[in-house]
């Protein structure tokens, strides 16, 4: 019996206390399609340390290539991607089997794909954890996580600009306007075995390409990861505005999660409402403002240019407060 069905069968049950439990009509389509779905996963590997798993962007494109391999291999429903040079991150619909045989695809491919490149040890250390999503909000909020993912790492891309990621896709009216690809499928032979390096040249009917590298509007189910979501304000808030939630995420993987000047001085000024009760850092007394400071070089990863700025203290206390983190 499926999740939906389950909660179709409480609905005309009722407590001891004769409080009637919530019926399946009454909770938001969102909720419902989300009860409906079944199972959700976050599959994230650990960062590699020593080397990288892709070095350009011609590796990042094939890394593209892979997934969309493995996704119509297995019939796997991506909801989100995001392939950084060290690690990788997806958001599966569907049981842990499913997710499984997914990675267990992509991983064979990418084991291939590295020993022509030279660094077939790497993909050795390529091992998933999965990470159960039990509710509508984690759902949204390790979706939001994933896409922010590239914007997090690097100050050269936007939250919409790393083509290496499903975060341009959604509530963008112009993705299938730029998502109209090759199909692979009706190509020469001669293209499809070097596009899928095999001798059958083998290829998915859905699968779209662009200069050989896959689209990922083909093998994203975008259009079902936004219909989680109220709305692109929805999604625009889970990206921007959810910092707790994006922590708690980074926690609880091992991550590490990066916030911009704007998003660090709004939680300085939100901690300094709810822990504090004053207005702002600079309302703060001594103590206050160096426990703030802890607060967010610990718990949320600010830099000591960032607490210099956010607490208005000096920056070179801070930099005798935090020495090992001082950068010039």
């Amino acid at each position: 019996m499926s999740v939906g069905e389950r909660m179709v069968k409480l609905s005309a049950a009722v407590t001891k206390d004769g409080f009637r439990i919530m019926r399946f009509d009454q909770f938001s389509s969102c909720e419902r399609l989300f009860l409906e779905g079944g199972s959700y996963y976050h599959l994230c590997t650990k960062p590699i340390e020593i080397d990288l798993l892709f070095r350009t962007p011609e590796e990042l494109d094939e890394a593209l290539n892979i997934i969309a391999f493995a996704v119509f291999a297995t019939n796997c429903r991506l909801l989100a991607f995001a392939v950084m040079s060290n690690h990788l991150h997806f958001v599966i619909e569907g049981s842990l089997s499913s997710c499984e045989a997914f990675f267990s695809h992509f991983h064979a491919l990418l084991s291939k794909y590295l020993s022509r490149c030279g660094r077939f040890d790497l993909s050795q250390k390529c091992t998933p954890a999965y990470v159960p999503i039990n509710n509508l909000k984690q759902l949204k909020d390790e979706i939001a996580y994933v896409v922010r993912n590239p914007y997090a790492a690097s100050s050269n891309v936007n939250l919409f600009s790393y083509r290496w990621c499903s975060g341009y896709l959604y509530f963008n009216g112009l993705s299938e306007l730029m998502e109209k690809g090759v199909n692979m499928s009706e190509q020469p032979l001669k293209n499809r075995r070097i596009f899928t390096h095999t001798r059958s040249g083998t290829v998915d009917s859905r699968l779209l390409a662009i200069n050989g590298t896959a689209l990922p509007a083909c093998f994203v189910d975008y259009h079902r990861a936004e219909s989680f979501f109220d709305n692109a304000r929805d999604f625009q808030y889970c990206m921007m505005k959810n910092v707790e939630s994006q922590v708690a995420i980074a926690k609880r993987i091992g991550d590490t999660l990066f916030l911009d000047d704007n998003e660090m001085w709004e939680l300085s000024y939100k901690l300094c409402r709810e822990t504090y009760k004053v207005k702002s850092p600079f309302n703060l007394k001594g103590e206050e403002r160096i426990t703030l400071a802890k607060t967010l070089k610990f718990e949320y990863g600010a830099s000591n240019k960032q607490i210099a700025r956010c607490t208005g203290m000096d920056r070179s206390y801070v930099d005798e407060v935090f020495p090992m983190s001082a950068k010039p």
